[in-house]
Formats: C-alpha cells, sequence, structure tokens
C-alpha cells in the first residue's frame, strides 16, 4: 500500500511543478504591467533617442509641465540646443501606452508619439508639409527637477544638463 501511495504522488509532481511554474510566470508578468495615465507625466521629463528612421541619433529631453503644457530641448541632431514649450495633447491608447502630438512653431512640424511604458519604446510621425518621418527609438523617465513657478530659466536647466551629459 505504501508503494501504491509513494506512485500515485510520484505522478502527481510533475503536474504540481508545471501548475507552480505557470502561477510563477503568471505572476511575473502581470507585476511588469503598468497602468499608465496621461496626468502621471506631468512633472516628469523624458528622455528620448532615435534609433531608427529619418533622425538616428537624435536625442531630446521633453519637460511635461501641465496637463497641456510642454518644453522639448534638441540635445543633439540637426536641431540641437533648439527648445520650444508648446501646447500638447495625450491620450491613453492602451494599458502601459500613451500618445502625445503636438505642433512646433520652430520647425513647422507636427509630431505624433506614442510611448510604451513597459518596453520603454516609442514610435513617432513627424508630418510636414511635403514630406512624412516615420521613428522608432527608446526613452527613459525621470522627475524633473525644476520647481519653478514661472519656467523662464527652464531652458538653462535644460542645456546645464546636456552639457553634462556629453
Amino acid at each position: 500500500m505504501d508503494k501504491y501511495i509513494v506512485g500515485v504522488v510520484m505522478r502527481k509532481i510533475p503536474i504540481l511543478l508545471f501548475f507552480l511554474f505557470f502561477v510563477q510566470i503568471t505572476a511575473c508578468g502581470m507585476a511588469q504591467q503598468v497602468d499608465i495615465q496621461p496626468d502621471d507625466l506631468i512633472g516628469k521629463t523624458l528622455t528620448e533617442t532615435w534609433r531608427r528612421g529619418s533622425f538616428v541619433g537624435a536625442s531630446y529631453k521633453t519637460s511635461i509641465l501641465t496637463p497641456t503644457l510642454m518644453r522639448w530641448y534638441a540635445l543633439t541632431g540637426n536641431l540641437k540646443g533648439k527648445s520650444e514649450e508648446v501646447k500638447y495633447a495625450c491620450t491613453k491608447v492602451g494599458r502601459e501606452i500613451l500618445q502625445v502630438s503636438w505642433r512646433e512653431e520652430t520647425t513647422g512640424s507636427q509630431a505624433i508619439v506614442t510611448y510604451n511604458f513597459k518596453t520603454m519604446k516609442m514610435f513617432g510621425v513627424i508630418v510636414e508639409s511635403k514630406r512624412d518621418f516615420l521613428l522608432q527609438g527608446t526613452f527613459t523617465i525621470e522627475q524633473s527637477k525644476d520647481e519653478m513657478k514661472d519656467r523662464k530659466d527652464l531652458p538653462e536647466l535644460f542645456k546645464e544638463e546636456a552639457t553634462n551629459e556629453q
């Protein structure tokens, strides 16, 4: 009788191990999910680098100032050193995905960028009057260092960070 019980238990162990493995993998996958909301970006700075497309290597710092106002600063690329405060719109398109769009007076173009906060990848389209540019890149996010009310010295803050990073 003892051999019978041992045999039954031994046959059930692989099933038990598979079940525990499946539960653990499922729990890890759920732990990686991010439920990001547009307002979660306020007070944050995104450091973005385009890795594929027309602007490979171009990097920007984008500070989200309010629910409708942001400032971008070009760290590298053909716009290096330029900065602009623009109105933007942000919408949630998935559990961990936000899409942000804005118009730039500096370049006359419109940007539409989709950020995936789980993979930390971004996909963009820059729309100009005669041509569209498709882009793909990566980004990091951090708490903005500025606590300024008038934001007059914000471009200087970005210039300092750009100098320190190179």
